[in-house]
């Protein structure tokens, strides 16, 4: 995504947010690997949520969130919607508002509403599923006061240096 300052070059508003999402730093069990004795005890890397806005000026958009997390839930998903109806009315619904997860097993556990994901937290999780609706709808709403004109261009090419979910180091 380019943002560019030329209003007559725009076809869209783009809108970037990003909010801290790193929930319980300690005594919580982390998310996916099904190992009771995997508990949080210290902070090694901060977890994101970052929300990308595509708008048609006039029409339609679309919000992409991903979160740092092993994924996102039916419940996390459900309750950050309805505080984005009572801001925003029906702009932002199910049907253009997708959260997804890049899969870590290093955030906090517990947020998930079925039973066979919180067997290992012993248990649901309230500050970190708070943390997760609270942090994505900022972001959210960040993306959303950000929307300004740019432009999409798709590139393609080899890449020699993978991270695995990891920020770069300088």
């Amino acid at each position: 995504v380019l943002l560019k300052s030329d209003v007559a070059y725009c076809d869209y508003l783009v809108g970037l947010g990003s909010y801290d999402i790193t929930g319980p730093a300690a005594d919580v069990n982390m998310m996916g690997y099904a190992n009771a004795e995997q508990i949080a005890s210290g902070v090694h890397f901060r977890l994101r949520s970052r929300a990308f806005i595509v708008a048609e000026p006039k029409g339609n958009r679309v919000v992409f969130v991903n979160l740092d997390a092993c994924m996102a839930s039916q419940l996390v998903t459900i309750k950050v919607l309805e505080r984005l109806k009572a801001r925003y009315g029906d702009i932002y619904t199910e049907n253009n508002v997708a959260i997804s997860g890049i899969h870590t097993h290093a955030g906090p556990g517990g947020y998930l509403q079925y039973v066979v994901y919180i067997v290992t937290s012993l248990g649901f999780v309230r500050q970190s599923f708070d943390v997760l609706v609270d942090g994505i709808e900022k972001t959210i709403v960040q993306a959303h006061e950000n929307l300004r004109p740019g432009s999409i261009f798709v590139n393609k090419g080899k890449e020699s240096l993978i991270m695995h979910s990891l920020p770069f180091l300088p």
